[in-house]
């Protein structure tokens, strides 16, 4: 069973940290409730879906490397993905092998899995943890940014 839930953000960006929750709505769901024709439900795991994808390809294409470059002074705007993520782990930011299994995850929430909703469980209830930690690793960049 996996209990989805929302909180809204301050600003309008996603990758601000949050500032409190205002609502917080809950919905458990298994296999036989991702397979059925419950529009409400697959609209909010679509959601939840297209914004995960879309926090970790931002802190992967944008957030991180600027963060290395602007706080830690880190010379990595021509250096690969990889290696930003291996300097952000030396200052102890972040596991980059915690990032790969993150950014595996975001390729699997592209497959629909229609066949498996099993499957398609397991993997909104790992992202629906990645989502926390991913939380949580935004809030610590603005922690560590505000003491600049």
């Amino acid at each position: 069973m996996l209990t989805c839930w929302t909180s809204p953000r301050a600003g309008g960006h996603g990758t601000e940290p949050r500032q409190h929750r205002t609502h917080q709505a809950h919905e458990t769901f298994d296999a036989h409730a991702v397979s059925g024709d419950n529009g409400p439900l697959i609209r909010t795991i679509d959601q939840f879906v297209l914004r995960f994808i879309k926090l970790q390809d931002t802190l992967g294409e944008q957030v991180l490397r600027a963060f290395a470059s602007e706080v830690l002074a880190e010379p990595v705007s021509d250096l690969p993905l990889i290696d930003v993520l291996a300097r952000l782990e030396r200052y102890g930011v972040l596991d980059a092998a915690q990032w790969a299994r993150w950014r595996a995850l975001r390729n699997s929430l592209t497959h629909e899995y229609p066949d498996h909703p099993e499957t398609r469980v397991a993997v909104l209830e790992e992202a629906s943890e990645a989502a926390g930690a991913l939380d949580r690793l935004v809030g610590q960049l603005n922690s560590r940014l505000s003491r600049r």
